[in-house]
């Protein structure tokens, strides 16, 4: 996954960079050396997003935990909640 993710960072920030020459009219390839520095900051940002994401998740059922409430899945964005009462 943090391949994955990696590459997805990476291709963010050299999409960014390009997109802010292309926003001021500036030729794409005007500073060269920020594509890889974008890219690669990119690229650390989206190796380190799903442990972010995993170390958040520990701390909100922490959190939830404590509350007396159910813990969130992984990779989900809310608990067990049957929505069936609102489709009648």
């Amino acid at each position: 996954m943090t391949l994955f993710t990696s590459f997805i960072g990476f291709t963010t920030g050299v999409c960014l960079q390009l997109y802010s020459n292309g926003v001021r009219k500036l030729p794409y390839l005007r500073q060269p050396w920020l594509l890889p520095t974008f890219g690669v900051t990119g690229a650390f940002i989206g190796h380190k997003y799903p442990k972010w994401e995993k170390e958040l998740r520990d701390d909100v059922n922490l959190i939830r935990e404590r509350r007396g409430l159910k813990p969130l899945r992984d990779g989900k964005s809310m608990p067990d909640v049957d929505f069936s009462s609102l489709t009648k």
